[in-house]
């Protein structure tokens, strides 16, 4: 029934009835920018085992209304790894920065791309595609206080979200189960369900 359409997993053994409506779900796949393949294919050559993912603001330009003129470019590493990651790319690209509040953040932007690397937490979501952050963990990041979720207005979340629930697959599971992991597991929830249109399949 998976692979006939009719069902779509909302997590580890849970799955659900696709309407007929919801036939052009499909998973996330994002075709970054040649900045991004720059960087991931530097930081692999360079450090094939590390555990890492990665993602650009300008992906959020498919959900907004006001659309993102600027990139930023997050690299985030496993925590031993950060600031060795770092030294490597501050090399190549001096105007990168590690783990950067909003004041350094808007003190110290390059001209051109914005290139940020910080700590991967454990747990997180694992990629889909290559090392590209899967859309349950952007999702959770949004809703936080660190940067990551100071770079989009607010109001544009409820439309984000809603469209992301309705183009492509989701696995529930894994998003709160991160979101707890990120102590965020009550702020998601209540944002979905007070703000947005959104049926949740496990709650």
């Amino acid at each position: 029934m998976r692979k006939q359409g009719l069902l779509a997993s909302a997590g580890t053994g849970k799955y659900y009835c696709l309407p007929s409506e919801s036939d052009i779900k499909k998973d996330y796949r994002y075709p970054h920018s040649p900045e991004y393949q720059e960087i991931e294919q530097t930081v692999t050559d360079t450090y094939p085992l590390v555990n890492f993912q990665m993602w650009e603001l300008i992906q959020m330009n498919d959900f907004v209304n006001h659309q993102i003129a600027k990139n930023v470019i997050f690299i985030e590493v496993e925590s031993m790894l950060v600031d060795t990651v770092y030294e490597m790319l501050h090399e190549k690209y001096p105007y990168a920065m590690i783990q950067p509040n909003a004041d350094t953040f808007y003190k110290q932007r390059a001209p051109e791309t914005d290139i940020i690397v910080q700590k991967l937490l454990t747990e997180a979501p694992t990629p889909n595609d290559r090392h590209s952050s899967p859309l349950e963990k952007l999702l959770v990041d949004l809703l936080s206080k660190k940067l990551s979720g100071n770079l989009i207005e607010r109001s544009e979340y409820p439309r984000i979200y809603e469209d992301i629930f309705r183009k492509y697959l989701i696995n529930e599971t894994r998003m709160f189960r991160y979101a707890k992991r990120r102590h965020l597991y009550d702020t998601l929830l209540s944002f979905i369900q007070t703000q947005t249109s959104i049926k949740l399949m496990t709650i």
